[in-house]
């Protein structure tokens, strides 16, 4: 019987030890780091991105110092009242600027976004501040990406 624990012990011990070096600690760099947690937004600006079409280089001035320039990959239209586009910036290692514009029911405009790239730490969350003004607020990408990493 004490041979059966001690293999036990010993399988359990091992399995423990396997999960705990498969564990995926790879420290990401901060892209943003210069940038404010939270940046304003005009309506203005975005809603230039949804004029723009495939192909095209665009430049979304976001504040005086942050201004996000790229190629725009795709700007569709999937309802009636949803369009989806997204642009890509080289200048920011190919991060990805995904953003919908929603027409609500009473013709009322609505933006939902993100800047985002899977190789860094931190991106940006387009959100409506209590003042309906938006806004890009910092975020963790790790926190919205699913690693699906297989080793």
């Amino acid at each position: 019987m004490k041979r059966l624990a001690t293999y036990a012990l010993s399988s359990l011990l091992s399995c423990i030890a396997i999960s705990g070096f498969s564990q995926n600690n790879n420290i990401k760099p901060k892209q943003f780091n210069s940038f404010p947690d939270a940046i304003n937004c005009t309506e203005f600006e975005l809603s230039k991105v949804f004029n723009a079409t495939p192909g095209q280089v665009i430049n979304i001035s976001f504040s005086d110092n942050f201004v996000f320039s790229g190629n725009v990959t795709s700007n569709i239209v999937k309802y009636a009242n949803l369009q989806t586009a997204v642009v890509v910036s080289p200048d920011y290692s190919n991060t990805i600027f995904s953003i919908s514009k929603i027409t609500n029911s009473d013709g009322t405009t609505g933006y939902i976004g993100r800047i985002i790239n899977k190789n860094y730490f931190d991106g940006y969350e387009l959100k409506r501040n209590q003042s309906g003004n938006y806004q890009l607020i910092k975020m963790e990408t790790d926190r919205v990406i699913q690693d699906c990493t297989q080793l």
